[in-house]
């Protein structure tokens, strides 16, 4: 299977996961028992349809519900075992030994507050369930009594900071908790490699180690379980071949905490070096950072590849509404075709000296070498407008020196250009059947699309006739013979 991502309005977690169970309904009830049995509490999960008035498609949506300010539930959703006043996988007590808040609001000033990009739109009040609001540990903390002068001061600040109202993680508390929850091994490292991504970019961006990267606000339920269930798409998919469209850049700029930030933030440009972007002139954040990660994750190819078969189209929504555009992620996925890749050498040369008989009798017994393929021959007009013959040869690539050296000693020729090409070739079998007095031999391949064709070997149907009208009626009877055995074969 080759899965192709379109990214339309631009890809989230939650677009992907959406996009991938819309393609594939099965992928529903994966994500929905995988995250029921981490047993996050507080934690539902729903999928709901969507039409935006251009397209139909799934959205899907995280919410900790303690907290569900976010959204309001007007239709079934699945919620996590929820137990009053338990701490899931005792996460929320998680601290380094040298932890030391004081007052919600107060800092200190002789360390640097290093923020990643914490993102709000103004023209809204949501947020993608992704990593948009990200910190460093150094955020809402507080030095310890001594800092030694030969170490960097970071290496003395402990982040945790619960007492603002919102969820924030260290890098290392999410790694902890995606290592101890009961999940699927699989996912649990597809969850962990996306996660990695999304940390070393933003320690690269501010310039400290990954350890010390604290995810706010984003370092909350949601998120984690949006990386979870893009691991299960990604686990489902196993085996896949990935490609996907070049990248929507948008534009424009978002609130931080170091101010505005231009689009693509720096931590999603560090992430998607080596994509193509395109600009279609929509404005804002057209990639989060864990859409990023998924993407990097995945290493699509940047071209759809050939000979494929479509077999179904899933679309994922974003939360937010572009302003002419579906803001959606496409996801269409194909069957491959049984095609082999092939390399082969091309050779190349050209004969104006030689008279047509000479070059008739070697470019048969050329055909008749070991190691050839095929030879064609066509005129062209070469030196002083002269005629010339250019002659083509397709060889096996383990025999292309045994090849060169027999155009070399049986022609006049002064060299030969070689290559080597890779040539796709379709499956094919041969058949054989009876035509008048004669056996013949049928070749059936199959076409992309699943049409198949036959053609029969006309060497082998010379000897039934030499009338070419009646090798013609021959030949498209034992065609049509040889196609409807081979469909009722399959049927």
């Amino acid at each position: 299977m080759h899965i192709h991502l379109d990214l339309v309005g631009g890809i989230a977690g939650d677009m992907f996961i959406a996009a991938m169970s819309n393609a594939f309904p099965e992928l529903k009830l994966r994500i929905e028992r995988v995250i029921a049995e981490a047993n996050f509490s507080g934690v539902s999960i729903c999928f709901e349809s969507k039409n935006d008035g251009v397209l139909l498609g799934t959205h899907f949506q995280v919410t900790e519900v303690e907290r569900s300010h976010l959204h309001s539930h007007d239709y079934s959703h699945l919620q996590a075992h929820q137990h009053s006043h338990e701490h899931p996988h005792d996460f929320e007590h998680l601290h380094t030994a040298e932890h030391h808040e004081k007052s919600a609001h107060e800092h200190p000033h002789d360390f640097e507050h290093l923020h990643t990009h914490e993102h709000h739109e103004q023209s809204a009040h949501e947020h993608p369930h992704d990593f948009d609001h990200l910190h460093t540990s150094q955020h809402h903390e507080h030095a310890p009594s001594s800092v030694p002068d030969d170490k960097p001061q970071y290496e003395n600040v402990y982040a945790k900071a619960r007492n603002h109202g919102h969820a924030h993680r260290t890098y290392e508390e999410i790694r902890q908790i995606l290592t101890t929850a009961k999940l699927p091994e699989r996912v649990r490292e597809h969850s962990l490699n996306i996660f990695r991504i999304i940390g070393e970019a933003e320690a690269e961006v501010h310039g400290v180690p990954v350890e010390l990267i604290s995810f706010h606000e984003v370092g909350g339920w949601d998120s984690v379980v949006d990386v979870i269930g893009a691991a299960c798409a990604i686990e489902y998919a196993d085996g896949a071949t990935w490609s996907c469209s070049s990248l929507p850049k948008g534009g424009g700029f978002i609130d931080s905490a170091h101010g505005k930030l231009p689009v693509p933030p720096p931590a999603v440009a560090l992430i998607l070096r080596g994509f193509v972007f395109h600009d279609d002139g929509v404005l804002g954040e057209r990639i989060t950072p864990t859409g990023a990660a998924i993407l990097k994750y995945l290493n699509p190819s940047l071209r759809l590849p050939s000979a494929l078969e479509l077999k179904g189209v899933g679309n994922g929504f974003g939360t937010r509404k572009l302003p002419s555009i579906s803001n959606v992620l496409r996801v269409l996925f194909f069957q491959s075709f049984p095609t082999e890749q092939q390399p082969i050498a091309l050779l190349n040369f050209e004969i104006d000296d030689m008279t047509g008989e000479e070059l008739a009798i070697c470019l048969d017994n050329l055909r008749a070498a070991e190691g050839v393929l095929d030879v064609t021959q066509s005129t062209v007009y070469g030196k002083k407008n002269r005629l010339v013959m250019s002659v083509q040869v397709l060889a096996k690539v383990e025999l292309q020196e045994q090849v060169v050296n027999l155009i070399l000693g049986s022609t006049t020729t002064l060299g030969v250009r070689q290559q080597i090409v890779s040539r796709t070739v379709l499956a094919r079998e041969l058949k054989s059947m009876t035509v008048g007095d004669s056996n013949v031999r049928v070749k059936v391949a199959e076409r992309p699309g699943g049409a198949k064709t036959a053609k029969v070997d006309i060497d082998d149907l010379s000897a039934s006739s030499a009338n070419c009208h009646d090798m013609r009626k021959l030949a498209n009877a034992a065609e049509k013979t040889v196609l409807k055995e081979t469909n009722d074969e399959h049927n």
